[in-house]
């Protein structure tokens, strides 16, 4: 018992060394390497709360949390540490909970499937999402200092590039919290992912890592999204919230895209490198994001999984 709380005390305490690095970093400059060391050190930050709560349990992870928020408020202060707590810890404690849910039928142990954690994954970006859109209503001040700093980046982009920007600051300002949400909901994805990808190398997982080749997202997920893009095309007004329900859902049957890609190219020769092509020009083109997320969509009645499954003995996990 001792040994496990001081794990977790330790493990809160690295979160907010790594969020400590990442304000560090972001105050040394506007450089791209220095952007790339922030966005580095905010990802990693996580990935301790999720090793305490995927390895230990979720009492564990509570611990951490409470750890790493106690020495952030003397650290930093505490409106940071309680705004980290609500942004991150809950968030943590939300889906680790839900990741060690099991129940257990003739023997065989059934752990919470990857498709129900999706769905639970796409809602905290919601939340998060409405969270953004609160404070910027509510803080006068940090909505008009982000509209001032836009603007003045946009004249200088104006001066440097001769074009005139479509957007005014007011209006960028107003359309953040729809790529805030669902961008740090992809840091909580990529440090849950990071987590349990190191629990599963030194043999310390509770749980089973969920197969991305089985993943089956349901019916009525699909027509929303379809209901979702539809709906934001034909508003001439900007919704953040629709435009961050669109983001969340098309990154989910993307993966679930990637998932049907998986199992296809199983009868592919030459399958590691076609898959290693894949996610390079998924970086370079983002685009062909959408073109995989329409093929996961398309999967729900069609199919591609069931038709096109290799046969058992060269399936992988």
């Amino acid at each position: 018992m001792v040994k496990e709380l001081a794990v977790a005390v330790a493990l809160g305490v690295l979160n907010t060394a790594l969020v400590m690095l990442s304000i560090a970093g972001n105050a040394g400059g506007s450089s791209f390497g220095t952007a790339l060391q922030t966005l580095i050190f905010w990802i990693l930050s996580l990935v301790p709360l999720f090793v305490s709560g995927l390895g230990f349990g979720l009492r564990s992870a509570l611990i951490s949390i409470l750890s790493s928020v106690l020495v952030a408020a003397i650290a930093i202060n505490p409106s940071f540490a309680l705004a980290y707590a609500v942004i991150s810890g809950a968030p943590v404690i939300l889906l680790v909970r839900q990741a060690l849910l099991w129940r257990e039928t003739d023997g065989v142990k059934y752990w919470y499937p990857a498709d129900y954690l999706m769905i639970w994954w796409a809602g905290i970006c919601v939340g998060l999402t409405l969270l953004a859109m609160g404070l910027l209503q509510w803080d006068d001040a940090l909505r008009q200092g982000l509209i001032d700093g836009f603007d003045q980046m946009l004249v200088q982009m104006t001066e440097i590039q001769g074009v005139a920007p479509a957007l005014t600051g007011a209006e960028f300002v107003m359309l953040m919290p729809q790529f805030l949400g669902p961008l740090w909901g992809v840091f909580i994805l990529l440090s849950g992912c990071l987590a349990q990808g190191v629990l599963v190398r030194f043999n310390r997982n509770l749980r089973p890592t969920p197969e991305l080749t089985k993943m089956a997202l349901p019916n009525w997920l699909a027509l929303a999204f379809i209901g979702a893009t539809v709906l934001s095309v034909l508003l001439d007004a900007t919704v953040p919230l629709l435009g961050a329900l669109v983001i969340t859902l098309e990154i989910l049957f993307f993966l679930q895209g990637m998932a049907v890609i998986h199992v296809v190219s199983h009868r592919w020769n030459g399958r590691p490198f076609i898959l290693g092509a894949i996610y390079v020009a998924t970086v370079m083109m983002l685009w062909l994001v959408l073109i995989i997320a329409i093929l996961g969509l398309m999967e729900n009645w069609v199919g591609f999984r069931r038709r096109f499954a290799a046969p058992p003995r060269q399936e992988e996990d």
